[in-house]
């Protein structure tokens, strides 16, 4: 068997329609800032319609959809909903399960043969447990990968998409385990580098995290403190920020190890950009057709 992927298209709208069920039935969108500007995360199908696109800035989509209506984005919340049904999928089904994106979850299904026809069937009841779970609407596929599910998913009706087995089996992916330790006499200067060296990697790997757990080894003994961000951080500006508050903590330790917690997908949103137009090239003036003469023997 092979990689079912869960999808719920739109999360992000999903959600903030279930908070506020003024924005269902009209174009809507929910919005993130980025650098103080207020950009378009993810738009409803009626918003899409009308030319809005992720990354637009509030003022760009209410320019092309003036009855736009917007909620800010909670992709912390959406994680949180994710992991929620990873942790029921691991608990009624499986442990090799993943959140893949700001909408979705992956689920190997090697070693369910034994509980299920084939990789339909599997995939068809994990579908029906994540739609009645989370209440919202969910599609879902099989295919060799999790980008390929993933497209596929998002792309499928109400019944289940079962993609061509190629043989290129992938894998899920595995963000847990990211850590650096420090030792040799640790300086908050130096806390704060391996914190930052940390965000590198995280935006490297196209990863956010939720916090930070933090073990440092004293004098006096070994001290643990887990550190929760209240939304997903991708950079290393922002985890050294979450790390200060221990600075005079950590000042003198003979040894510090720093590791993220909650690693999952980015969910940060990329400004738009409008397509180019295709360059024309310069026409060039016509070139009369030379004859060869004959030269006389």
């Amino acid at each position: 068997m092979r990689i079912l992927v869960v999808a719920a298209p739109r999360l992000s709208v999903q959600l903030a329609r279930r908070a506020e069920p003024g924005l269902r039935g009209r174009p809507a969108a929910t919005v993130q800032e980025l650098g103080g500007e207020p950009l378009v995360a993810v738009p409803s199908v009626e918003a899409s319609a009308a030319g809005v696109q992720p990354g637009m800035t509030l003022a760009e989509a209410r320019s092309r959809c003036p009855a736009l209506a917007w909620a800010p984005a909670r992709p912390g919340a959406e994680l949180d909903e994710l992991e929620r049904l990873a942790a029921v999928l691991r608990r009624k089904a499986t442990p090799a399960v993943a959140v893949v994106s700001r909408d979705a979850v992956a689920v190997d299904l090697a070693g369910l043969e034994g509980r299920f026809a084939d990789e339909r069937a599997a995939g068809t009841a994990l579908l029906g447990l994540a739609r009645a779970w989370l209440g919202l609407d969910v599609r879902g596929a099989v295919a060799d990968t999790v980008e390929e599910g993933l497209a596929a998913a998002r792309a499928a009706r109400r019944c289940l998409a079962i993609c061509e087995a190629r043989g290129a089996r992938g894998m899920l992916p595995r963000a847990e385990g990211l850590a650096v330790r420090l030792a040799g006499g640790v300086s908050a200067v130096r806390a704060a580098a391996g914190a930052e060296r940390l965000g590198q990697l995280l935006a490297a790997w196209g990863l956010s995290c939720r916090g930070l757990a933090v073990t440092a080894e004293t004098g006096t003994g070994v001290r643990r403190w887990r550190l929760r961000a209240p939304a997903p951080l991708h950079h290393g500006h922002e985890l050294a920020a979450l790390l200060r508050p221990l600075a005079g903590e950590l000042d003198g330790a003979a040894e510090v190890t720093i590791a993220v917690t909650g690693a999952g997908p980015a969910v940060e949103v990329t400004p738009w950009r409008p397509a180019a137009a295709p360059r024309q090239r310069a026409a060039l003036p016509a070139r009369p057709a030379q004859r060869r003469l004959a030269l006389a023997g």
